[in-house]
């Protein structure tokens, strides 16, 4: 299964293809034995979207992340073009590397790795993320009830913190501004005002009295996109000493 998916590959892969943004996916727990969120973030925005699964299996999560890819495919969006490198850890649910990687036609879109056994590091953020989503729902808490519209919200919220490493713009903002708005909104994720965002654990009906929709933006995103240049392109080469430090040492 993990012939040609190891972490050497991907960072072999990434140096050789000169790739610096990747998705990196992982699963948050709620009740043993019930449902699970399969979670992803754009590694060059700290933008994270959830996927609601029914099991802990490998064809509830291929199936799932199939279906998403068919959605964007089918409104003319590229997957092989958003995330052409995907980076996972070893969890039984991402076994079918085959339906991850690949068409309904059997065609590779993307390529699929894997972290080392028990090195979360390795896909540190999305696990640095996971806390702004235990802020919300604590470990232990029961995702039985929830809907994906649920998980979108929670979502939502959590792309709409400030974040310092965009100078106090958020995962939603930077996303926006690199993408749309209109992909944002593909992903299930609005923009929540500051002031309204959620950080701390309450009733999912109480985070809904803090959604959006009363406040919908305009389609443009309403930040100063000089400056979010600025940022990125720090942030660009800033990846790229990395990459190139984890070369040095393979």
């Amino acid at each position: 299964m993990k012939v040609g998916h190891t972490y050497d590959d991907f960072r072999t892969f990434l140096n050789a293809n000169h790739i610096d943004n990747y998705l990196q996916t992982d699963t948050v727990i709620g009740r043993i034995g019930g449902k699970i969120i399969q979670t992803m973030i754009f590694t060059n925005c700290n933008f994270m979207v959830g996927l609601l699964l029914d099991n802990k299996t490998a064809v509830g999560a291929a199936k799932k992340f199939s279906a998403l890819k068919n959605k964007l495919r089918s409104e003319g969006y590229s997957p092989s073009t958003l995330f052409p490198v995907v980076l996972a850890d070893n969890g039984s649910e991402f076994s079918d590397v085959f339906s991850f990687e690949n068409n309904p036609k059997g065609k590779q879109e993307l390529h699929f790795f894997f972290c080392n056994p028990m090195q979360s590091c390795q896909k540190s953020q999305v696990e640095k993320n996971h806390t702004l989503f235990r802020d919300i729902v604590p470990k232990g808490k029961s995702f039985d009830n929830y809907t994906q519209d649920t998980v979108n919200l929670i979502f939502s919220h959590i792309n709409s913190v400030s974040q310092n490493l965009f100078s106090g713009k958020s995962a939603y903002d930077v996303f926006v501004y690199l993408y749309s708005e209109k992909l944002a909104a593909r992903f299930g994720i609005q923009r929540i005002r500051l002031d309204r965002v959620c950080q701390s654990p309450q009733p999912i009906q109480g985070i809904a009295d803090l959604n959006v929709s009363k406040h919908r933006t305009t389609g443009r995103c309403p930040v100063d996109r000089s400056v979010l240049f600025c940022i990125l392109i720090k942030r660009h080469f800033q990846t790229i000493g990395k990459v190139h430090r984890h070369a040095i040492h393979l």
